[in-house]
């Protein structure tokens, strides 16, 4: 059971202090005092594999570190990391260091880290996070790290630290695998949940409100209304865990509350204690206004969508022999005066190893999570490469946009993976036809 530690008098006598534990107060003041002390570094000492300690300085501008802690009844500490302000060359590499810690009797018990140490003290010197680790800040706070952390609470699954001078925020937690290992796991969840290309969330709760989390993977979060042009955006930083990531303080969405997220069983989304509220990767948004184009899977056509292709092939060779109907996408055509829609790619030789495309605007917006409905009509622009060719064979344009218009409707989208979809199924919810994308 965690023991809070609640100050609110006379320093060095705690006698205003209040422990969970009433048995405390049958004992003298210096002896619980001292109690207390031996309490924690047991408790400090008695983590198998040691701690993980999830360690956010006093600024929101700089993301939460895992750094590592194993101590020892000696006063001896050792803790590791792999940040990117380590110096003499090990930045981002896994170093560990000891040094000597201490437990202080002051308004409260405060856990000093009280000599130097490679891992922990570069984020308390005045150090310019953005040209760390080298320079120096002449008479600044730094990062504004903490080495003096005010014990809140301690227990075997959890210890709740707070720094005197800067206010950081120090969470200990027992590890469970090597740090190496977790390091590594660590890694490969972030690099799936928050990829590179996927870069906004939604933050869903039980009630269906819906707010944003922009830049998750930079571990510098953008909280806000909307994602273009949010309003009243606020900034929350985050440390990653090996099964998804935690805020640095509590948050709400409309009465809801939240900080920690781990992935969901079936890996759609990321769910916050109790379940009550999902972070999901907008890859509906990916899928639809992906850059580059997607194939459609030609054995998903209908006849009328297969004899369309056929009479496009024909067009193809009226325009040029050589040149044949290669397949359909849905994507952002690559030729000049580029549209977002139907990409329709053809082989511009007889080997039919060489390729070109044209395009046809859809209109495809998103009526609700999950979905997308696409409109064509005569209005909808065509490239500049689909008129140069319909030119000459004025029959692909009309052909485009009678393809187009087999896909009006509105579809449930299914993607193949919900962080970083490479194809999804699109299944009518009314009109339109059966389909499935993959990525290029």
């Amino acid at each position: 059971m965690a023991k809070s530690l609640v100050c609110c008098g006379i320093a060095a006598a705690f006698t205003g202090c209040r422990f969970e534990d009433e048995d405390y107060f049958d004992q003298q003041a210096a002896q619980r005092i001292e109690t207390t002390v031996d309490a924690i570094q047991q408790t400090l000492v008695s983590a198998p594999n040691g701690w993980v300690m999830q360690y956010f300085t006093g600024t929101n501008e700089i993301e939460g570190f895992n750094l590592f802690a194993r101590f020892e009844n000696s006063q001896k500490v050792t803790l590791a990391g792999n940040h990117k302000y380590l110096r003499n060359g090990n930045a981002n590499k896994y170093t560990e260091y000891a040094s000597l810690y201490e437990i202080l009797k002051e308004d409260g018990p405060v856990l000093a880290f009280n000599t130097w140490n490679d891992i922990l003290t570069p984020l308390i010197d005045p150090v310019d996070p953005a040209s760390a680790p080298g320079a120096l800040v002449k008479d600044g706070e730094g990062m504004r790290g903490d080495h003096n952390l005010v014990v809140l609470s301690y227990g075997s699954d959890e210890v709740l630290l707070r720094g005197e001078r800067h206010s950081a925020r120090v969470r200990l937690v027992p590890c469970e695998t090597t740090w190496e290992q977790y390091i590594d796991s660590t890694s490969k969840m972030r690099n799936y949940v928050a990829n590179t290309t996927i870069t906004n969330y939604y933050v869903i709760n039980e009630n269906s409100d819906t707010l944003y989390f922009k830049n998750l993977r930079t571990g510098v979060i953008t909280y806000c209304e909307r994602i273009d042009d949010p309003l009243f955006p606020s900034t929350i930083n985050c440390v990653f865990t090996p099964s998804g990531f935690r805020l640095h303080r509590e948050n709400n969405i409309g009465g809801v509350k939240f900080q920690e997220f781990n992935i969901a069983a079936d890996s759609t989304c990321l769910l916050s204690e109790n379940d009550s509220v999902k972070v999901v990767a907008c890859w509906d948004s990916y899928v639809v206004n992906h850059t580059a184009a997607w194939k459609m899977d030609e054995s998903l056509f209908t006849q009328e969508q297969k004899d369309i292709c056929s009479q496009l092939d024909e067009a193809f060779k009226v325009y040029n022999a050589n040149t044949s109907f290669a397949g359909i996408s849905i994507g952002r055509s690559s030729g000049s005066n580029s549209v977002l829609g139907l990409v329709i790619s053809f082989y511009t030789n007889a080997e039919k190893t060489k390729t070109n495309a044209v395009g046809l605007a859809l209109d495809m917006t998103r009526p609700a999570f999950g979905q997308i409905q696409i409109a064509s009509n005569e209005n909808n622009a065509a490239d500049r490469n689909m008129t140069t060719i319909t030119g000459r064979s004025e029959k692909l344009l009309p052909l485009a946009r009678a393809f187009a218009a087999t896909l009006n409707g509105v579809y449930d989208m299914t993607p193949d993976n919900y962080f970083l979809p490479t194809g999804a199924s699109f299944s009518p919810v009314s009109g339109g036809t059966a389909f499935a994308l993959s990525a290029q």
